[in-house]
This record gives structure tokens, C-alpha cells and sequence, in this order.
């Protein structure tokens, strides 16, 4: 029984006045301001000084893009699913870490336990993974590129894969009675999201991403996968500076 009836304004969380290619800029930029200053060399860059810029550069790339955004109502309630949700959240996400080192397939558990942070390194990172990530890579990855998958998905059978994939970038996002969750969608989105992180993280993003996923499906509602994915990034760095899992900031 769903948690809660789709509304209309979780639905089209997409632009409908323009293509999914002028969409975008708006949607990538903040995640490639991020990534290409946490690809700075320490010896460059510092890395509380690169956790600084980090929070002011995509912080000022979001708020530019603001009005590009959707993110649909928030309610108390999405806040109470999110904590709910969050036990089954980090489970996912730290299983399988215990799971590949029992198995002897790949043991980082056992690494990263000594690692010390600064004060300002940890609290500057906190922030960055609490709330800016959150926000971006959910806009990223849950609106715009499920969203354009979806969408690809209702002609690949006509026009091919690759070919629907590509020609979808040149229309505008279609009026949705339901929301984007396709099984061509969330594939590929449950693909795309796993390949952004490292490949010792590849099983717990992918186990992370198809939960919150259901509970988009059941919620209806963007925020909740917001407010679970800030969650599930703050309970993780708490573990990794006062339970010694240094691990999880690998």
C-alpha cells in the first residue's frame, strides 16, 4: 500500500519548456564543479581549502540554476519516513563492505580505521555530503536522468537503444500521469549512479540507490530521497569520525 499518492507536482519535476539537452548544464554543472575540485592535488590544493571551495563554488552553481529546479512539496511526514527508512538505508550502503571482506573478495573494512581529520576538514566535509550532495545528486540522478531514460525507454523497442538514448536529448520532457520508474529507467539509473562512485562501492550504491528508489516509488516525493540521502551521509561521516570506520571517507 503506498506510503503516499503521487501528486502532480512530484511528477513533473522536469522543465516541459525546453529539451533534455538545454536541461542539461543546469543539472550537470554542480556535480562537475564538485568533482573537478575534489580531483585538486593536495599538494595543489589543501584539502580544507579544497572542502571550502567545494562548498562555496557549488553552492553558488546551484543557487544560479535555482530557478531550473523542481523539487516538489515538502512535508513533516517526508521527514518521518526518511528517518524511518534510515536503518535499511545505511544497511545497504555498509552491508556489502562486510560482505565482500567475509567473502575474501575485497577487504576495506580492515583499512582507514587510524585516519585522523582536522576539525575544519571533518565539519567542512560534513557539510559538502549532508547537504550539497545530496541535493545535486538527487537532482542530477533522480530527476534528470531517470526522467531522460524514461522517456528513452518508451522508443528504444522503435528506434534502437543508443539511438532513442540520443534522439530523447533533442525533445522536451513529456506530460507523466505516473512517475519516471520504468524498469529501462531505473536500470540504467541504478547503472549511472553506482558508476559515479568508487568500484569497491559499486554493490552498496547500486543496494542504496534500488531502496530509495521503492521509496520514491511508495512516497511520491522527491524530498524524502533528499532528506534520506543527507541522512544516510551524515550517520555515515558521525561513524567515521567517533567510531574510528575511516573506511567510509575512502
Amino acid at each position: 500500500m503506498p506510503i503516499a499518492t503521487t501528486s502532480t507536482e512530484a511528477t513533473h519535476l522536469l522543465a516541459d519548456d525546453r529539451s533534455f539537452q538545454d536541461l542539461l548544464w543546469p543539472y550537470l554543472a554542480p556535480y562537475l564543479v564538485y568533482v573537478a575540485i575534489s580531483s585538486i592535488p593536495d599538494s595543489l590544493l589543501p584539502a580544507e581549502a579544497a572542502q571550502g571551495l567545494k562548498l562555496v563554488a557549488t553552492a553558488a552553481v546551484l543557487f544560479w540554476f535555482l530557478k531550473c529546479y523542481r523539487f516538489g512539496p515538502l512535508k513533516l511526514f517526508h521527514g518521518i519516513i526518511a528517518l524511518l527508512s534510515l536503518p535499511v538505508a545505511l544497511l545497504c550502503w555498509i552491508g556489502p563492505f562486510y560482505l565482500l571482506s567475509e567473502l575474501g573478495i575485497l577487504d576495506v573494512v580492515s583499512s582507514g580505521k587510524g585516519e585522523t581529520f582536522s576539525a575544519s576538514y571533518f565539519y567542512l566535509r560534513l557539510l559538502n555530503s549532508v547537504i550539497l550532495v545530496a541535493i545535486f545528486e538527487e537532482l542530477l540522478i533522480r530527476v534528470y536522468v531517470m526522467g531522460w531514460l524514461h522517456q528513452a525507454g518508451l522508443q528504444w523497442q522503435e528506434k534502437g537503444m543508443v539511438a532513442s538514448i540520443l534522439d530523447t536529448l533533442d525533445q522536451r520532457p513529456k506530460f507523466l500521469i505516473a512517475l519516471p520508474l520504468s524498469p529501462f529507467a531505473v536500470i540504467g539509473t541504478t547503472i549511472v549512479f553506482a558508476a559515479g562512485h568508487q568500484v569497491h562501492e559499486y554493490l552498496s550504491a547500486a543496494l542504496y540507490f534500488l531502496f530509495t528508489t521503492w521509496l520514491y516509488k511508495k512516497s511520491g516525493s522527491l524530498w524524502v530521497c533528499i532528506l534520506i540521502h543527507g541522512l544516510t551521509n551524515l550517520t555515515i561521516a558521525l561513524l567515521v569520525r567517533y567510531a574510528g570506520m575511516g573506511w567510509l571517507w575512502g
